[in-house]
């Protein structure tokens, strides 16, 4: 079990490193993505110059995410406690949903946005955000109270609250009619990668007595 959870466990680093490559290099190989104002999904969608070498890399983010929580459930049951075990499960879910609801159901730019396709990509969105901030605080609390784990716990409790702060941002600038959607999106996914990176990264590297 130690074996398999040190192979998978990795996996987390390298799908965060991959996600934030794609950001990256699809808006350099775009010059006329603006990163400001234009969402993530867009680099993706059906019609977008390079969706299908971009979704490739986000197919390996999401399979490389799914085997980090594979590894994270299976340190959980033998060594954690229980809001732990929940959150990589929840962590599983929301990898799941988001690899295979991406899938089906890419952003379509040349629809509109209440088309069928386009609806699903909000709702498949929609249930990611929300399991990932399930998933953060769970994972937050549940390092907290895990004996010799409480420093690591605020790091996570840290970016767990700063994802839900910026994802108020996304509605507060629509409100006040603010065209950064692309900055205020990143703001919240780059947080999530960042803990998830952090997460695998002290799960890999950091000697405790849990994965001794």
């Amino acid at each position: 079990m130690k074996k398999i959870e040190s192979i998978l466990i990795p996996a987390g680093m390298v799908g965060a490193l991959v996600y934030l490559f794609h950001t990256v290099i699809g808006a350099r190989m775009w010059p006329e993505y603006n990163p400001v104002t234009t969402d993530i999904s867009t680099l993706t969608a059906n019609g977008s110059p390079n969706a299908e070498f971009l979704r490739i890399l986000t197919t390996a983010y999401g399979i490389l995410m799914i085997l980090f929580a594979i590894g994270m459930i299976m340190r959980a049951f033998r060594v954690y406690n229980g809001k732990l075990k929940a959150a990589m499960m929840i962590l599983l879910v929301l990898q799941s949903v988001s690899l295979g609801g991406y899938a089906l159901f890419p952003l379509d730019s040349n629809a509109p946005m209440n088309s069928f396709q386009n609806s699903m990509h909000i709702v498949v969105t929609a249930v990611v955000v929300l399991a990932t901030a399930a998933f953060a605080f769970l994972a937050a609390f549940g390092y907290l109270n895990q004996e010799g784990l409480n420093k690591f716990g605020k790091v996570v409790l840290g970016l767990a609250v700063a994802i839900a702060v910026f994802g108020l941002f996304n509605p507060i600038a629509a409100a006040f009619g603010l065209q950064i959607l692309g900055i205020t999106e990143r703001l919240v996914i780059f947080s999530i990668m960042v803990l998830l990176f952090a997460i695998s990264n002290f799960e890999t590297f950091t000697i405790t007595p849990y994965n001794t």
